[in-house]
């Protein structure tokens, strides 16, 4: 009778020290990740006093009213002149919430149909479209920030809802260039199973291809939400009257750097609270979704 051989008798002397040495890497290097924001969560506890006599100390009495003060007692002076009003980090932690769950579903909506279009519809440019959409994705177009701030100024979409989803919202981007190769990898058999059925082309693409693309559609998502969230230049060039998380946090931060007088003063614990209420929900929400980020963007279901 032939001995079995256990994966423990598999493993040499020299893989073991291998993998322990390759652990060892990656402990040290997720410690780095992580240390940065343990190290803030202690010192956004602590008093003024403390947080300068000791910055790797643990507070005597850890003090959570930063954190309520961070919400409702911080601010930063958005607009200028007449227009020039205080808004506190609730509120930029609400503007953040509706604008990226605005331009998240419409800049997934558009996406979807545009690359659904594109993939399964023969049309005179249909890749000349595709053709720009990867040329857009390539070339940085900096140089035409001036020019369309003009036209935003003009056109009175400063500081306006219309004007943030006419600028974010195209359905050319990078969402596109995914969902493309995700319906490519969808068989065009379910249309027309559907077409047979009755269905027109509106109902084939809600009823049936729309559920087939669900988790691609789902990881673009996630994706596209996380990085309206992070996005700092858009909303301080054309929408600075009512500052999101990311653009009021750096705010705060220039003031910090400014100025030792202003709100903050010398209070950098109450610094770190904010940044901590900043940054949580993103890191929650990365945690929630970060197999589905991770998940095999490609469909089908054909058997055979």
């Amino acid at each position: 009778m032939k001995k079995r051989i256990t994966n423990k008798e598999k493993i040499t002397t020299a893989q073991k020290i291998t993998l322990w040495a390759v652990f060892a890497i990656f402990f040290v290097y997720a410690f780095t990740l992580v240390w940065p924001f343990i190290w803030m969560f202690l010192n956004a506890g602590k008093t003024q006093m403390e947080f300068f006599r000791d910055k790797l100390s643990f507070p005597a009495a850890y003090k959570w009213s930063n954190f309520s003060d961070a919400l409702f007692g911080v601010y930063v002076t958005a607009g200028s002149g007449t227009g020039a009003h205080k808004v506190k980090l609730l509120e930029m932690f609400w503007n953040s919430i509706y604008l990226t769950v605005i331009l998240t579903v419409l800049e997934v909506f558009v996406s979807t149909c545009a690359a659904y279009v594109i993939t399964y519809y023969r049309f005179p440019g249909r890749k000349l479209i595709y053709g720009i959409v990867v040329f857009t994705m390539v070339v940085p177009l900096v140089g035409t920030l001036p020019v369309c701030y003009d036209f935003f100024a003009r056109a009175h979409l400063l500081n306006t809802i219309p004007g943030m989803i006419l600028l974010c919202v195209n359905g050319l981007g990078f969402a596109f260039l995914i969902l493309y190769g995700g319906f490519q990898n969808l068989s065009w058999s379910y249309a027309e199973a559907a077409s047979l059925d009755g269905a027109g082309p509106f109902r084939t693409f809600f009823s049936v291809m729309l559920p087939l693309m669900r988790p691609a559609i789902v990881s673009i998502a996630v994706v596209t939400a996380i990085s309206f969230w992070n996005d700092y230049t858009t909303p301080a060039v054309y929408y600075a009257d009512h500052p999101t998380l990311a653009y009021g946090i750096n705010t705060l931060l220039n003031e910090v750097k400014r100025s030792s007088s202003g709100d903050f003063g010398s209070n950098y614990p109450l610094m770190f609270a904010c940044i901590l209420v900043a940054v949580t929900p993103i890191i929650i929400f990365f945690a929630c979704f970060q197999k589905t980020i991770m998940k095999n963007m490609s469909v089908g279901g054909l058997k055979g």
